[in-house]
């Protein structure tokens, strides 16, 4: 009995909705998004006619009809979903079985803490993006690289750029440790053993590597300005990297190379107080194995070439030709 009223009440509700179809102006849809969510509570009408609104079905009464044979009248999950290029079948069964799209964010290589924290997508997806909620102890204790660290420092420099794939409502935590993760893995054994060899520190490759990436283009100019920045700590020269002077904040324009700042690598000489980016793998790769040249200058022409000179007088003459004159 109990079975013959439950197809009697489904065989009323798909008359009801087919009835609503039918008489229901079709008019035209747009063309697809690139994803379309299904809030949950949705009823199958509801999803019907959003799906036709969308562009993603070209007839709600087909559709419909398609839905009732595959026996998924009710089972149409709520989520984010990517439909383009589906049919009506494809379409039932992707919802069905709820292959939602799962939230995705991007870190761009060169792109500071700030940055990330100011992306638009990156906000949108986490909804909030606040670095003191992120737990560096359990990220310490999970990952060796980060034992290194000052107490007081930040993950600066150790999120490795990519794009990640994250769960469901994801949190800042959850971006975090996929960018720990991924670079604990692309730096590999070999990558170690050669920092090791070298009597440094992997915070001390992290560091370099945020200047390179700041600072060069090519992976072939990297390793040639690697070569000459390890040259230049060894000399107890200062690096004089002007990325490393604007990443401190001032509140002001003013480019000030007497400014009293542990990130001030003309006033001071050896590394800066930390990574002023989070770099990519060619300038990680750069600062592990630069290449060693007879120069101890360089600047950057504004194009994107590096020039490069031997003596402070050629670099003085490369200076008038390529910035003075532009």
């Amino acid at each position: 009995m109990f079975k013959k009223i439950s197809a009697i009440a489904g065989f009323v509700l798909l008359t009801a909705m087919l009835m609503a179809l039918i008489f229901e102006f079709e008019g035209k849809s747009r063309q697809p998004q690139e994803t379309i969510t299904i809030l949950r509570g949705q009823n199958a009408l509801q999803i019907i006619n959003d799906l036709k609104a969308e562009g993603y079905i070209k007839s709600k009464l087909f559709f419909l009809l398609e839905l009732a044979k595959s026996g998924n009248l009710r089972n149409l999950k709520s989520g984010e979903y990517d439909l383009k290029g589906l049919d009506d079948a494809q379409i039932i069964g992707k919802m069905a079985n709820a292959r939602t799209v799962l939230p995705t964010a991007t870190i761009i290589p060169g792109w500071t803490l700030q940055d990330i924290q100011n992306d638009p997508h990156i906000k949108k997806v986490l909804k909030s993006v606040d670095f003191a909620a992120v737990d560096i102890a359990a990220a310490k204790e999970e990952f060796d690289f980060l034992r290194e660290m000052p107490s007081s420092a930040d993950l600066e420099g150790y999120l490795f750029p990519d794009t990640y794939q994250l769960p469901e409502h994801p949190q800042i935590n959850d971006l975090i440790f996929a960018a720990l993760e991924n670079f604990d893995k692309k730096l590999s054994l070999d990558a170690r053993e050669k920092i090791l060899g070298q009597n440094k520190t992997v915070r001390d490759i992290v560091i370099m590597a945020s200047i390179l990436e700041k600072e060069v283009k090519t992976l072939e100019d990297k390793k040639v300005v690697a070569g000459i920045l390890w040259k230049r700590l060894a000399a107890k020269m200062p690096l004089q990297a002007d990325a490393t002077l604007l990443y401190y904040k001032t509140g002001s324009s003013v480019f000030n190379k007497e400014l009293d700042s542990p990130y001030n690598t003309y006033k001071y000489t050896g590394l800066p107080a930390g990574p002023i980016c989070n770099p990519g793998a060619e300038s990680l790769e750069a600062a592990i194995e630069p290449i060693e040249t007879s120069y101890w200058y360089y600047l950057s022409d504004g194009d994107g070439a590096t020039i490069f000179a031997q003596t402070y007088d050629q670099h003085l003459a490369n200076i008038a030709k390529h910035i003075d004159n532009r």
